[in-house]
């Protein structure tokens, strides 16, 4: 593809996505595969967020560029996405393996309308060791499809609902399309009775169950339309509380659940528990709860055959007609005053209808991340983190958009009002949802109670569909109700329950009695961040803890955010350091904390004031990050003055990485302390033949990264009009940049993307600084890692046979246009820079094209 071929008008930001995608595909058709892989990649890592069809277009330049295992990485993600692609399903039967290659044949033979690529999805599953599948489309009124099995018996169909049920022989079709080398095959279609419950298909053949499949209802009650909301009556009885369990598979999840529950209405006045044996297959459950159920230590409702988590839980609630009721999942662990506690918090809170408490996997109520499934605590710790939420958050209650079904509350009122679950969501996945949306039309509040904790292990039947399931419903939601989307993004942004999760960490660190005081590092930057956490992995590799505060300023605030890059405690505690109170409020909690010692990155992105009082109070270390405390980058220039005092007060300078270490010895004139880190393991990269393709790290996304692309774009694309330039980051303005032909801006990166953009993009040659290096980045060791030639600032000179002949060494202090002038030379010419190239002899003038 020309140069004027490749010129495309990225000028508009709010189609820029738009362009990416067009212009991708564009290169696909023109065979320019490195092409369409910059700007699909790119379209892959911008907003907004990319769907399925971006990583598909990815994948497909992959593939073409001979990066398969790249390419199946990208179509596996593309399927993350959109889990019921068929144009991923097929791309990855094609080109994957092992499980993803079985999962995505099952998809294309249940859902792809093309023969030959279900005739080849069966081939497949056989080759895999399955010998029948099915294929079940349903409608309102019928259900049709077909179904191939190997044998001689016959399968049959059965469509059973609460009341009734049928069945039909599937004899073999031998003319069917399908039917071949031995596989037998059967076509089925048939009317669907109406019914306002769902209906349970199955497909068996002997005692083996192919197919099993729960059918939404297909006609709604009347009692659904525009609910009023009613008063509460006021009463001064306890209400009964009726804890519904449904019940299929996990003995020991079940168990588990159980007997914390039995253990939380033991002190729970008037509250029993119903469990629902939705057909389970496993024997061992059956026998626990019929043990339980003899014992009348449980009401045990028994369905003869498998309704699906809506229909067991509407089941129950048609024969619970008093006091409010808990849903709760079989694989929740209830601690032993948490539901006399969420009871007295509904019951004293106006207006509620829903109510979830705090959770390790509970979606917007996850603790401490949330919106993450963390761990499973133990019993003794849930039992703790119940106690100390019911002192960090008494008597509050935060409104959310919907709450959550692993332990969800909800007041007669509310049930009166909204009636059951709703069937019109296939396999009981966010039914919990749709109800508190209409509990919500109702006039009713959905709310957490960041006063009680209960523990939640998450989804442990369909973990390999779960996310299609989730998407095929959430779809349905959203359409029923426009602004949930935007009322979810809203409370993400706000994260309301963020003081909630901080007051309970602040609990749990008073309460924790740790053998090993943790290390703090701060830091002021995203870069100085990124570097922390490579700092407390170094640590953890010595069997130490470490903590990182981050400095940032939002509006007239400095947060100071403790957080534990392992994912423990702390994850929500930001204290304004502006003020006074704040500044002690932090002060105090690294005390608490017994402090090791402070490691203070970035001492000119901290506070004054806040670093004055800490060093005060607190040894600390000072963590080479930059080049900040020199008074300029140049050998010898000494510390700067500003930052004497700090220097001598620390007990040791410690510097991260090689050049870390000699910028520290060259320049500060510093001796430091050099912690063990493992080297990288090289990862080595197959030559690429074809022009010179200079990758670029970007970190600082500042006006000097800017310049000097913009600058040796021009000089490169006189001296060299096929050679590159792939900025590795973002910058100050990509779309400028994107604009030059020979310049492409991957957008935001990973330290795990490194050797897909090394391939993909063949990148020959990478500058990994311009002056403003950063000491121990990851993304720094990992492009060190590839092996490539590459350019970067030269604190101490190499002895004489040492380093490599293919690196462009830089001098300390060099300016733009220099540096500018010495890449160019080291890309065109393809070979190292003479060390008196400064004298002028292969200096180029390139200061007039800079702004």
């Amino acid at each position: 593809m020309t140069a004027d071929a490749r010129r495309i008008a990225f000028t508009s930001k709010t189609l820029h996505h738009v362009d990416l995608e067009r212009a991708a595909v564009g290169a696909l058709e023109a065979r320019d595969f490195r092409r369409a892989f910059a700007l699909a990649d790119r379209r892959c890592r911008i907003l907004p967020h990319p769907g399925a069809r971006a990583y598909l277009l990815r994948a497909e330049a992959l593939f073409r560029l001979d990066l398969k295992d790249a390419a199946v990485a990208s179509v596996a993600k593309a399927l993350e996405l959109e889990p019921d692609d068929l144009a991923a399903a097929r791309r990855m039967m094609a080109w994957g393996d092992g499980v993803k290659q079985i999962e995505a044949a099952r998809s294309i033979a249940r859902r792809d309308d093309d023969p030959d690529s279900v005739k080849s999805a069966l081939l497949l599953l056989e080759q895999s060791g399955q010998d029948s599948c099915a294929r079940v489309d349903f409608l309102d009124e019928e259900v049709k499809g077909w179904v191939t099995w190997r044998g001689a018996d016959d399968p049959h169909l059965s469509l059973a609902q609460a009341d009734q049920s049928s069945t039909l022989q599937l004899p073999a079709d031998p003319r069917h399309r399908f039917a071949l080398n031995g596989r037998r095959a059967a076509s089925f279609r048939l009317m669907r009775p109406a019914s306002t419950t769902s209906q349970r298909l199955e497909i068996a053949q002997a005692d083996r169950v192919i197919a099993s499949i729960q059918l939404p209802a297909n006609r709604a009650p009347d009692r659904r339309n525009a609910p009023q909301r009613p008063l509460r009556a006021g009463s001064a009885e306890t209400p009964p509380l009726t804890i519904i369990i449904p019940v299929y598979r996990d003995l020991a999840a079940t168990r588990a659940c159980i007997e914390s529950a039995l253990t939380a209405i033991a002190c729970t006045p008037g509250a029993t528990i119903v469990v629902v044996d939705d057909a389970s297959p496993e024997p061992d459950i059956k026998r626990l709860l019929g043990e339980l159920a003899s014992e009348q230590r449980i009401r045990l409702l028994t369905n003869a055959h498998n309704l699906g988590f809506v229909g067991a839980v509407n089941r129950a609630l048609g024969e619970t007609h008093a006091g409010d009721v808990v849903l709760l999942n079989s694989d929740a662990t209830v601690p032993k005053y948490a539901l006399q506690r969420l009871r007295s918090a509904v019951r004293s809170t106006p207006g509620v209808g829903t109510a979830t408490p705090l959770s390790n996997n509970g979606e917007y109520t996850s603790f401490p991340v949330a919106n993450r499934s963390n761990p499973l605590p133990s019993p003794d710790e849930l039992d703790l983190l119940d106690e100390l939420a019911g002192t960090a958050n008494s008597g509050m209650a935060i409104d959310i958009p919907n709450g959550i079904g692993f332990c969800l509350y909800i007041t007669r009122e509310c049930l009166d009002a909204v009636h059951a679950l709703s069937d019109d969501f296939y396999r009981g996945y966010l039914e919990d949802v749709d109800f508190c949306l209409r509990a919500a039309e109702a006039g009713f509040r959905n709310v957490c109670i960041p006063s009680v904790f209960v523990g939640h292990e998450g989804s442990r039947s369909f973990l390999g569909e779960k996310r299609s399931l989730v998407l095929r419903n959430l779809r349905v939601l959203e359409h029923r109700y426009r602004r949930y989307a935007t009322e979810c993004a809203a409370f993400l942004l706000a994260d309301p329950l963020r003081d909630c999760r901080a007051a309970l960490e602040l609990k749990l660190l008073a309460d924790e009695q740790r053998a090993a005081a943790p290390h703090v590092i701060l830091c002021g930057s995203a870069i100085g961040r990124e570097i922390a956490i490579k700092r407390c992995r170094q640590l953890a590799a010595d069997d130490e803890r470490g903590l990182i505060v981050h400095f940032r300023t939002e509006g007239q605030r400095q947060l100071a955010a403790i957080f534990a890059p392992d994912g423990e405690i702390p994850q929500s505690i930001a204290l304004d350091v502006a003020a006074p109170e704040g500044r002690e409020a932090l002060l105090k909690l690294l005390a608490d904390l017994r402090v090791r010692s402070l490691e203070i990155a970035e001492p000119d992105r901290i506070p004054s004031a806040c670093l004055a009082q800490l060093t005060h109070h607190f040894t600390y270390e000072l963590l080479i990050t930059d080049t900040s405390l020199a008074m300029r980058a140049a050998i010898g220039a000494g510390l700067h003055p500003d930052w004497t005092g700090l220097v001598e007060g620390a007990r040791h300078v410690i510097a991260i990485g090689e050049d870390g270490a000699a910028f520290s010895v060259s320049v500060l004139g510093l001796q430091v302390v050099r912690p063990s880190d493992p080297p990288a393991r090289p990862v080595r990269h197959p030559p690429v033949s074809g022009p010179a393709r200079l990758g670029l790290l970007a970190l600082h996304s500042n006006a000097a990264e800017f310049r000097f692309v913009r600058a040796l774009s021009d000089q490169l694309a006189d001296a060299h009009a096929d050679a590159g330039i792939i900025v590795l980051g973002t910058t100050l303005d990509d779309l400028r940049l994107m604009q030059r032909t020979n310049v492409t801006v991957t957008g935001e990166i990973g330290v795990d993307d490194v050797a897909m953009l090394i391939e993909g993009h063949g990148i020959t040659k990478l500058v990994l600084d311009i002056g403003e290096p950063a000491f121990g980045h990851p993304l720094v060791d990992a492009l060190l890692a590839t092996g490539l030639p590459t350019a970067a600032t030269e604190w101490i000179p190499a002895p004489a046979g040492r380093g490599r002949k293919t690196d462009l060494k830089l001098q300390p202090g060099l300016d733009a246009d220099d540096a500018v002038a010495a890449v160019l030379d080291w890309v065109v010419e393809d070979v190292r820079l003479h060390p008196d190239w400064r004298n002028g002899r292969h200096r180029r003038e390139v200061g007039a094209r800079f702004p």
